[in-house]
């Protein structure tokens, strides 16, 4: 049998072994799916450090490529024809751009947690101001009802001063300042919330192998911003080495476009929720809304999640406000309400423009599924992630019409068509 006789029985038993190894380990997979799932979550807590050092070095590289064309364009040309003078200014702009991300997190807690920790103080000071509301209230509901108000308000009674007795002589005491609140939460709040010393140790374990999963994320990030171009050709390398020419270019066409939807996105979302955070601080010192410092960091940090995000912010924040006053309460949600179609219609669009491209529809359908999927994290990233989806669908079926010799655009399948083929 001549050797181009044989090439299409062993076509077909390579076919027939692959059919059967995908057959056995989907075997595998759905009756040791526990196992699987149990390995893949080791993998992912052994892998952290490097992912958590891809998402640094995700954000900080447009402040890297800023920083490296500056010092690029004030170095002397016959400089930078030598190539270790470019790999030498590009670690400069990594470790000022780590520099300048620290100080901008430095500046943020700074500036932050004082006032937060005065708005804690001083919504724990209200309590008893809250209590004495919600019993006029109890009292008001239950007017029509003696026998019932009597029971309601003595057992609402007890325990509101069972609360404010343990507020006056525990917790208030140890809120006068930053370190004595520290050490409160190291020697009394700890041990009673875990209740077993070794659930404390696991859980000081747990911050150090955090701390130091960090420190190797940032080492991670460095070596990821130092060798990004080297990265970025290896992986082309390896993708025309396997596809066609024409496939290899759609698909490093669509890696470059989905890294422009999510680098876009994040951080124009990020810029986007620091100045919405920062409004809202300013405005709810101006119509002396209480605790402004704590409502604005909610209001900054939802507003992260599109579409829900300032509804998730809102309603706390408004049931805080409510507490001490709710015709300030009314004002409030007025204020969120003009917040948003501020930042919806005016700022959202300048910082982000287009970056996912999608319609309203998809952005509420891409929210719910990742967010059900994997909680808040999926909100957050959802938009950008389905905006990719969409996109290299979008491509795919526009380069399958087009050599197909069919019209494009959507306009041309709407309503009753007729006859499409030739």
């Amino acid at each position: 049998m001549k050797r181009n006789d044989r090439h299409p029985y062993l076509a077909a038993g390579l076919t027939a072994f692959l059919v059967i190894a995908a057959s056995l380990c989907l075997f595998f997979l759905l009756f040791h799916l526990r196992e699987v799932t149990r390995f893949f979550d080791r993998l992912g807590a052994i892998l952290r450090p490097i992912f958590m050092g891809a998402v640094i070095a995700f954000l900080l590289l447009p402040v890297h490529r800023a920083i490296l064309r500056f010092l690029t364009a004030i170095t002397p040309d016959q400089r930078m024809e030598d190539r270790n003078s470019y790999k030498f200014l590009s670690f400069i702009a990594i470790v000022l751009s780590l520099l300048l991300a620290l100080f901008l997190f430095y500046l943020l807690l700074a500036m932050v947690v004082p006032q937060v920790y005065d708005s804690v103080v001083g919504l724990v000071n209200a309590i008893p101001d809250y209590i004495e509301v919600v019993q006029v209230w109890l009292q008001r509901f239950f007017e029509d009802n003696p026998d019932i108000q009597n029971s309601v308000i003595s057992l609402y009674s007890s325990a509101a001063v069972s609360l404010e007795q343990w507020l006056n002589s525990d917790v208030l005491p140890n809120l006068e300042s930053v370190s004595t609140t520290f050490q409160w939460v190291r020697t009394t709040v700890m041990p009673n919330l875990t209740g077993v010393v070794a659930e404390v140790s696991s859980m000081l374990m747990g911050f150090l192998i955090l701390v130091k999963d960090l420190f190797i994320a940032i080492i991670v990030s460095v070596y990821l911003l130092a060798r990004k171009d080297i990265f970025a050709a290896q992986s082309k390398k390896i993708v025309y080495s396997i596809f066609r020419t024409d496939i290899a270019d759609l698909i490093v066409g669509e890696v470059r476009n989905a890294y422009k939807i999510m680098s876009g996105f994040i951080n124009g979302k990020l810029l986007d929720s620091l100045l919405i955070g920062i409004i809202c601080l300013v405005c709810c010192n101006i119509f002396k809304f209480p605790y402004p410092a704590l409502i604005a960091v909610v209001i900054g940090v939802t507003n992260i999640i599109p579409f829900f995000g300032p509804f998730i912010g809102a309603i706390p924040c408004g049931l805080l406000i409510f507490l001490s006053n709710p015709l300030q309460a009314v004002y409030f949600a007025i204020f969120i309400l003009a917040l948003q179609q501020f930042d919806g219609n005016i700022l959202g669009p300048k910082i982000l423009g287009d970056s996912t491209g999608l319609a309203s529809f998809w952005v509420l359908f891409s929210i719910l599924l990742f967010g059900g999927l994997f909680g808040f994290a999926g909100m957050v990233l959802g938009v950008p992630v389905f905006a990719m989806i969409y996109s290299v669908i979008s491509r795919l079926t526009a380069y399958s019409l087009r050599s197909r010799g069919l019209p494009q655009d959507t306009e041309n399948y709407m309503g009753k068509t007729g006859p499409l083929s030739k």
